[in-house]
């Protein structure tokens, strides 16, 4: 597969290692030669210094291209090239990163599609990351979730430092069998773990479950969905995708917004109904009572400082707050967050390249998640029979179960998968291209 991207900011350039190390044949394009030359340098792929923008780049490009992607900051730009490559380049399909709120709601972002049909797919990190978020409010306990591609199933991880002191290991391993749940790891400070025997001594510990087991697995490990206020830092484009979602919760919810900028918060006030917007600087301690951040149930710090949000996240918790969410881009700073009191790390670059990997996946490779300290990688995957085998013979992949007939089957159960089935699959990061490249041989 030939790929083509525009963008070679964080989003463009972590796109473009991925899909390289998956053996796709990829093109970067960028006006930024500074930024090529050090790319090219790190990845295995080819930089092209151009204007995107110039109808003339495309009609002289003389490689068939098969997808064509475009996450730059404009948004003009994006919709424009995405008709060149469509016109010009005659590409399968076109992915453009969307920034403006009114183009990707609901009823626009169809709309937007129907009507130029050069555009296949829009995707908007700001609304992923806040549809994650907003995933994760109801989901005490947990610090990480992932909905897989097959419907019904969630890939979760809690924090297990409490559980056995709410169940024995045999009343544990009875609950897992009863709701049809799959172990797939757990980990304690930095070390990491397969060994389900081994649980007791884990503070993290990730599952597949099916979604509608969700309820009782947060109640098994002893917590409660108590989230009554919520003090959101940031009022962005994320906080401001999760706040309409917070106020059209079912559950009433108590919102607090902080913002620096009082233009933004004039705006905010005004296509917010049920919640109260504090201007002012984050790290103004005179404002903690007013805004509650010393006593909110969750504080969620969306701003674009990676500094910014994890500080504020560890003053939220030692001062009382019950749970810190936290929106972390740089992977120096969430490595360690985890271990600093935050409970859940957001980081936006590994969530919009999973996405966009999702809408391009063909073949057998349906969606991949980093987990275990991204140590390993999670992969869901269409069953087929030459591809099982090669696994089967692999010893740096693990067949951890088969999602069959809505049903989880633990190949620790000796069960055979069939045609239609998804497996899942567990492989360290370090060794993630063999199994890649045993998916792009078929």
């Amino acid at each position: 597969m030939n790929v083509l991207i525009l963008g070679s900011g964080v989003v463009g350039a972590n796109l473009a290692n991925k899909l390289s190390l998956q053996g796709k044949n990829v093109f970067l394009l960028d006006e930024d030669p500074n930024q090529l030359k050090s790319l090219s340098e790190r990845y295995d792929i080819k930089t092209i210094l151009d204007d995107p923008l110039n109808p003339n780049f495309y009609t002289n490009f003389n490689t068939d291209i098969d997808y064509f992607i475009a996450v730059t900051k404009s948004d003009e730009k994006n919709m424009i090239t995405c008709k060149f490559a469509k016109e010009f380049l005659k590409v399968d399909k076109t992915i453009a990163r969307i920034r403006n709120q009114n183009l990707i709601s609901e009823e626009n972002k169809s709309l937007l599609i129907e009507s130029n049909n050069f555009l296949d797919h829009i995707i908007s990190p700001e609304w992923e990351v806040a549809n994650n978020i907003f995933e994760k409010i109801h989901m005490p306990g947990a610090f990480f979730s992932e909905s897989l591609i097959s419907e019904n199933f969630l890939l979760i991880g809690m924090q297990s430092a409490n559980l056995f002191k709410h169940h024995s290991f045999e009343e544990i391993k009875v609950f897992f069998k009863e709701k049809n749940i799959c172990y797939i790891g757990h980990s304690k400070v930095d070390e990491v773990k397969l060994k389900f025997d081994e649980i007791n001594n884990s503070d993290h510990l990730y599952l597949l479950i099916k979604k509608k087991y969700l309820p009782e697995l947060i109640k098994f490990f002893g917590y409660k969905d108590y989230i009554l206020d919520i003090l959101i830092v940031g009022g962005g484009n994320i906080g401001q995708n999760l706040s309409q979602l917070i106020e059209e919760d079912e559950q009433e919810i108590n919102l607090n917004i902080l913002e620096y900028d009082k233009n933004r918060c004039d705006y905010l006030s005004g296509i917010l109904k049920k919640t109260s917007i504090f201007q002012g600087d984050a790290l103004d301690q005179s404002l903690y009572d007013e805004i509650k951040l010393n006593n909110s149930d969750l504080v969620i710090t969306v701003t674009d400082n990676d500094q910014i949000n994890t500080i504020l996240s560890i003053i939220a918790k030692k001062r009382g707050s019950k749970s810190v969410f936290s929106v972390v881009n740089n992977e120096s700073f969430s490595s360690f967050a985890n271990d600093l009191g935050i409970d859940v790390i957001i980081n936006p670059r590994e969530l919009t390249t999973s996405r966009i990997i999702e809408k391009i996946s063909e073949g057998s490779l349906l969606s991949y998640h980093s987990i275990l300290r991204d140590s390993y990688i999670i992969y869901e995957v269409k069953y087929k029979n030459e591809l099982f085998e090669r696994i089967k013979k692999s010893k740096e992949i693990i067949h951890l179960c088969t999602i069959s007939k809505d049903n989880i089957e633990l190949s620790s159960d000796g069960n055979i998968p069939v045609n239609n089935d998804i497996l899942i699959l567990l492989v360290e990061e370090k060794n993630s291209h063999i199994l890649e490249k045993f998916i792009n041989d078929l």
